[in-house]
Formats: structure tokens, sequence, C-alpha cells
């Protein structure tokens, strides 16, 4: 069986697409979902390492002088795996790699330094708090009074550490493709004016920033514990149906091979497997008890004619001696349908005979040429050439009667239907533990559609039955069941471009 084809290969793609369209669905949503912050379910890790990033990038730029800044960029790249660049409101750019940075990155991070986003979604820090709270007079007039003042006539969204909670700035470039993500920082110059305002760029060319931005890994680790979760909890299941199915497959096909002592007793299931399973079991036994009857009425009825037919016959050539010219045409013609009559007689005794000694017959190891010899030689009628090529150290698993029995029919049925002016070849091969014999002829071969019907009883690929064209059908229903009480296997083929081959298969 192929399993690609099998219903468990079926069943486990049909699971995987439905993970994959629910994947899919879901992802549909969120593109059109604009309500939900992709961002707070994603991004919330990268965010918190960006804030702490420019809270070190801060404290080590107000450390240092400007001509030192890009250095600072520089080492904190290194460290986080992502490029650094810094826009002043002045529009001043310093950046951890040689270059400019791409206009279109500059006039957005302008205009975020300009346009900052409303506070108010998250709580402001102390000493931000609305200022109707507190009497002026609470108000020193030092760096860090018009530090808060400038921060509340601004609203920027400030916090203790001075940045915001999330990033102000997401945008991608192309032409080399890089993605883009800034936070604010405060970068006061002297403790008497406020703070300057500061964007800070974290710059990559992957979308995760090597994990900077975004780390896969743990949603991965998480998809793959679903799958195998769902992989080992589907798997059961699906064996569970598939087996008994693949058992009751095989049990099929040996009933069609007409072996009805299949029982299936590993299906104590009340389901419809397990029906099915019953239907099949009671299939069998019904069949067995038609076919044997059927084979028992064969034999008896071929065993009841065989005497009243020898006695016609004697009778016959009695009276052929005794009646005048005019009518001893007749008698002949009679004696001919008796004698063809005869022959049906002894096929019918010879088939069930065959079918009803199968569980009796004992096999053994024999040289093969020797059977197939006296296979031949059992053919006394003119016939063509047959040449055999058989090694002499060839020993097959079989009944040297039942074989001989099939391979002088088979020859028989070369003999009968390749003509009188082609070779019949009989060989044999040697094929691992099974030995492969053929008989060859070069006659019309058979209709393909027939193919499959040949060994049935009483089948002829010609509608007629008459005594020119002789034999009954029984000829190659007797080779299968030889071959198959012998535990082998025959098939039937044409040859290309003229010729037919029936194959038996023994074990060694």
């Amino acid at each position: 069986m192929n399993l690609v084809s099998s219903l468990f290969a079926k069943i486990m793609f049909w699971f995987f697409l439905n993970l994959l369209l629910v994947v899919a669905a879901l992802s549909v949503f969120f593109a059109f979902q604009p309500q939900v912050n992709l961002h707070a379910i994603f991004g919330q890790q990268g965010s918190n390492r960006l804030r702490t990033a420019g809270m070190l990038i801060a404290h080590d730029l107000n450390q240092k002088l400007q001509t030192n800044w890009t250095g600072v960029l520089s080492r904190h790249a290194k460290i986080h795996q992502v490029d650094f660049a810094l826009v002043l409101e002045d529009g001043h750019c310093f950046s951890s790699t040689e270059g400019d940075l791409p206009d279109a990155v500059i006039k957005k991070a302008e205009n975020a330094l300009r346009h900052p986003p409303l506070p108010g979604r998250f709580p402001p820090p102390p000493g931000f708090e609305d200022p109707q709270k507190y009497p002026k007079n609470h108000i020193v007039d030092d760096g860090s009074t018009s530090l808060k003042k400038n921060a509340m006539e601004k609203k920027l969204p400030l916090h203790a550490d001075g940045l915001g909670r999330r990033p102000s700035f997401i945008m991608k470039t192309r032409h080399p493709t890089r993605y883009w993500t800034g936070v604010r920082i405060p970068l006061p110059p002297a403790t008497s004016h406020p703070p300057v305002p500061a964007l800070l760029l974290a710059v990559s060319d992957s979308v995760t920033g090597n994990g900077f931005f975004f780390d896969p890994l743990p949603w991965m680790i998480v998809a793959v514990v679903v799958i195998l979760i769902s992989v080992f909890f589907w798997i059961p299941m699906v064996r569970n149906i598939t087996r008994p199915l693949t058992r009751m497959t095989r049990a099929t096909e040996k009933i069609a091979r007409g072996r009805f002592d299949v029982v299936l007793h590993e299906e104590p299931r009340a389901d419809e497997i397990g029906r099915l399973a019953k239907g099949i079991n009671h299939m069998t036994a019904r069949l067995s008890v038609f076919v044997k009857g059927q084979k028992r009425f064969l034999s008896d009825v071929a065993h009841e004619l065989g005497s009243p037919i020898a006695r016609i016959q004697f009778g016959l050539g009695a009276l052929e001696q005794r009646v005048n010219r005019e009518n001893r045409r007749r008698v002949v013609d009679v004696m001919e349908d008796i004698d063809h009559m005869s022959k049906l007689v002894n096929e019918l005794l010879a088939f069930s005979r065959t079918q009803m000694n199968t569980q009796t017959v004992k096999l053994e190891k024999i040289s093969l040429l020797p059977v197939v010899q006296a296979a031949v030689k059992r053919e006394t009628t003119p016939a063509p050439e047959i040449i055999i090529k058989i090694d002499p150290e060839i020993r097959v698993l079989a009944s040297a009667e039942l074989l001989t029995r099939a391979l002088a029919n088979l020859v028989r049925n070369a003999v009968k239907y390749a003509g009188h002016n082609s070779p019949i070849y009989v060989l044999a091969e040697k094929k691992k533990d099974r030995v492969s014999i053929e008989v060859r002829d070069i006659g019309p071969g058979v209709p393909e559609d027939l193919l499959d019907q040949l060994f049935e009883p009483f089948f002829r690929p010609e509608p007629s039955r008459d005594r020119d064209s002789g034999g009954v059908g029984l000829g190659l229903a007797i080779v299968k069941t030889c071959v198959e009480t012998c535990r082998g296997k025959v098939t039937a083929r044409n040859l290309k471009p003229r010729g037919f081959a029936v194959t038996i298969l023994l074990k060694t």
C-alpha cells in the first residue's frame, strides 16, 4: 500500500492543513483589525529592551562630548547586535555606522520630535502631575522645576526615567531593506536648561533585529509544542481507525483470492468499525459454506456421471460393430459426444479434487527440471517445438503431482492457442528466496480486459465452447488451484509486440 495515498496520510494532511488555515485566518484578522494592538502582544519585550538601551545610552551620552557620541553608539551596537542612530531636534544626526541616514527616516524622526505622542495612557511620573493640584509656592525655581514645567507645557510622555513606555517611531525602508524603531530620550546639556529632546533609533536588516526587536524563539517553541501535543494526541486516534481498516483490507483481499478461512478476532469494538468486522466474518462464513457446498456438489455429480458415461461408451463401442454402414456414422457422432462429455467430467473431477484436498497436501523441496520434463512429455499430441531453459540446480517447495499437473495444463494451453509454427518456451529464474517459472508462446495473446478473469472456473476468452476449440474453461482454474495449494502465485500477461506468458512464483 502506498503510504502517500493511505487514509492515515490523508487525515494527517488535513490536520496540518487545518492548522495552516487557522494561522492564516488569525493573520488576516490581525491585519484588518486595527483595534487589536499587535505591538502590545508581540512587541512589548522589544520595547522594554529599547527603553533599557535608551536609558544606558542616554547616560553614556551625557558623560561624553558630542564628538564622541558616535563611539558610544557603536559600542552599544556591538552589545545589542543592532545599529543605533541619534536624531536631535535641531537636525543633527549621529550613527554607529558610516553613511547618512535616509531622508525619509530623518523627516519622520523630526516629525516625531515635533509632535510627541499624547500622554494619558500611562500614569505620569512623580512631579509631572496636574499643576492645579500644587500651590505655586511649592515649586522651587531650580533646574528640576524648569524641567518639570517645560515637560507639562509640552506634554512630553516622559516618565521617571525620561522615556516613553513604547516606541514612538516604527518604519521600514527599502534598497536596502531595513527596519527602524525609536524612542525619545532626554539629553540635558546643562542643569539650568530643559532637556533637549532626541530620538534614539535602532536599525537592523532583520525584522526581528537579531532578537532585539522581537525574539521569535519563545513563540516558535510554543508553536512546536502545540503541534507536537496535537500530533501525539491525533496519531493514536488516527491509528485506532486506520489499523483495523488495514487488517480488514488484507482479509478481504484474501477472501477475493478464494480463502474463506479468514476470521477477524481483533476487533472487539462497538462502533462502525467493529460492526464492519462482524459483517466481514459473517460474510466469510456464509461464502465458505456456499463454496464448499458447490465444490462438493461438483465432485459428487462428476463422480456419479463417470459410471454411466463409461457404460454408454462400452455399449456404443459394441453397437458400432453390429450396425450397418448407413447407421455407423451416426453412432460415431454419438461416441464423439460421449467422449467430449467424458473429458468434461474428468476435468470437473480433477478441479474438485484439487480444491477439496488443499489442506492435506504435503509440500517438499523438489528438483524443478524433472517436473517440467514430465509435464512436457505428458502432452502426446503433435506440438510445436518446446524449448526448456532451466538450471538443473533449481529446487522449489511444492507438490510434484500438483506442479506437474499445472505445468502440463499450461503447455497444453500454449500448444492450443500459439499455433504450430512458433516455439514454446519454459523458463525458470531464481530470485532471492523465490523461483519464477514462465511458460511463454508467440501466439495472439488475450485482450487486456480479460486477463483478470482467465483463472476463473469455466471462463474462456472465446464465446464458443464446441469440440473444435476444445476445453471447458477449467484448465487455468486448475493451474491456479494447484499453484496456490503449493503456496505460490500465478499471473498472466501479454508480451510485446506479440505473445502470451503465464508466470508461476514458488518458494525455494
